[in-house]
């Protein structure tokens, strides 16, 4: 196989869902939060049965931070079902893309859907004590700042009085350095110059530290489970290895499973799944 005549990322269509058959309540579209007279919306999946609180688990899409409409159409949606069926709330979300709105407005609106779920906990059956994160791609890199971030950085003031801190993390093909990905030569350094809403290398230079994962792992932080693709030629395997020598060295628990032949996008083998609702089921449960 020639790497080079392979696409940089691969696409899935996501199964549809029924979710009544399958005995899950979906909420869908549930506003959380608005800018500029724009609705931001969640789509919310827990078992149609359920008494009181269960842990709860936040989907964040990936797209370069600037793909339009894949809160819907493009996630694991079977496995998001079968997390929901294992007891689980989970929530697919809308945030500002960089076109609408430069970082860190993307993280704001992570941390703002976690605070939503907290002040409705008991409308949606969420355990506010237990709220992990999911994502890929972009959506990996924010739900790694949605971990490492406390509730002093990276707020607005929606539901102020809750917590935006989440127990758990699943980062997908994450980047964790920002920092070497805006150099010019990378793949990335457009999409990231375009995060930043500037083509002012300085400013650019200053953002990506701020924006950079990594520049919290040296903190106590939640159990972190990074998967990647070894042949992924967007987001740089290193970027989790990275991630995952960084968070140890600060004591953090960690694990990195890198998927061997696998490129950028969703992962096949349910194996790789299974991991994810161990990992959940350890860390939120």
């Amino acid at each position: 196989m020639n790497l080079q005549e392979e696409p940089l990322a691969k696409v899935v269509t996501p199964p549809v869902i029924e979710y009544e058959k399958e005995g899950l309540a979906c909420k869908e579209g549930v506003v959380y939060t608005a800018y500029n007279g724009r609705e931001y919306r969640m789509d919310i999946v827990y078992p149609a049965d359920a008494q009181g609180a269960l842990p709860a688990v936040v989907w964040v899409h990936g797209g370069g931070w600037s793909d339009e409409n894949l809160t819907r159409k493009y996630l694991p949606s079977r496995e998001l079902a079968e997390l929901a069926k294992r007891g689980y709330v989970t929530a697919s979300i809308d945030y500002r893309l960089c076109q609408a709105a430069p970082f860190p407005a993307q993280i704001e609106d992570c941390k703002a859907a976690v605070r939503f779920l907290r002040a409705n906990a008991e409308l949606y059956h969420v355990d506010a004590e237990h709220i992990g994160a999911w994502g890929e791609s972009a959506g990996g890199h924010l739900v790694e700042l949605m971990a490492y971030s406390d509730d002093t950085e990276f707020v607005d003031e929606h539901y102020s009085g809750f917590s935006g801190r989440i127990q758990a993390v699943v980062p997908w093909y994450a980047p964790a350095d920002l920092c070497r990905l805006v150099k010019d030569g990378e793949e990335m350094a457009p999409v990231c110059r375009n995060l930043f809403g500037s083509d002012d290398a300085g400013k650019c230079r200053r953002m990506a530290e701020i924006a950079s994962p990594v520049t919290y792992a040296h903190r106590k932080n939640p159990p972190t489970l990074l998967m990647h693709g070894d042949a992924d030629r967007l987001v740089s395997p290193e970027e989790s290895r990275f991630m995952e020598k960084a968070l140890r060295e600060a004591g953090n628990d960690v694990t990195l499973i890198m998927v061997p032949g696998q490129v950028h996008g969703f992962f096949d083998g349910d194996e790789y799944y299974q991991e994810i609702y161990r990992f959940f089921d350890r860390t939120l449960k």
